[in-house]
């Protein structure tokens, strides 16, 4: 099984990736403009080609479909949490099976007795969530929003399970931190701070996972 080690495969991929990410979160207050969607998916895009470049078989397969459909979601999002947050967690979701059928076919790393918390933590933040997610501007949300957690802990799981070095498990728990402020930012707690950290937190989470996956 080949895995990610280096980013030589794509000469560039940092400048290409955080540039365009950096932009994208320095400019989020005024999104969307022309342009904007595609700025946000560019990071996504330009790991999936480097996946595309460096891996080998069902696993370039899966992880290349995997960021294409993050990338689809960035487009979807981009629009506004508040009003398409159910078809951006739609290609989401695909993502995180893919990741998910990905990380637990690996054999056992490291870290797998960290697996065995993060149910009950996703089962706290549901228990906190869902509550505000009845009556939303797009209707009650609180299935989606309870299927698509599952579906990203399971992904966390995988990559606890199967990981045999630290980033692409801070990865997995930036993507986890990520999703779940969009939820309290759109529906609970706006704040000025939330859609930078939003954004950060989930480009920063790309990065681990795939960009130096060991």
């Amino acid at each position: 099984m080949t895995t990610l080690t280096r980013t030589s495969a794509l000469p560039g991929l940092p400048w290409i990736f955080w540039g365009c990410a950096l932009a994208y979160t320095l400019t989020e207050s005024l999104r969307p403009y022309p342009g904007s969607d595609l700025l946000k998916a560019i990071p996504a895009l330009s790991l999936a080609l480097f996946c595309l470049r460096r891996l080998n078989g069902a696993e370039r397969v899966a992880l290349v479909t995997a960021l294409c459909f993050a990338a689809v979601g960035d487009m979807i999002l981009d629009r506004g949490h508040d009003s398409h947050l159910l078809p951006g967690l739609a290609a989401f979701a695909v993502t995180q099976t893919l990741l998910s059928l990905t990380f637990w076919r690996r054999p056992k790393g490291t870290y797998a007795n960290l697996i065995w918390g993060l149910p009950a933590g996703t089962a706290v933040f549901l228990y906190l969530v869902l509550p505000f997610l009845a009556d939303t501007p797009q209707g009650d949300l609180r299935w989606a929003v309870g299927l698509y957690s599952c579906l990203l802990t399971t992904m966390v799981m995988g990559c606890c399970w199967s990981a045999r070095h630290w980033r692409p498990i801070a990865g997995a728990f930036l993507f986890l931190i990520s999703d779940s402020l969009i939820a309290i930012d759109t529906f609970i707690w706006p704040s000025a701070a939330g859609l930078p950290a939003i954004f950060l937190t989930y480009f920063a989470a790309l990065w681990l996972l795939f960009a130096r996956n060991e």
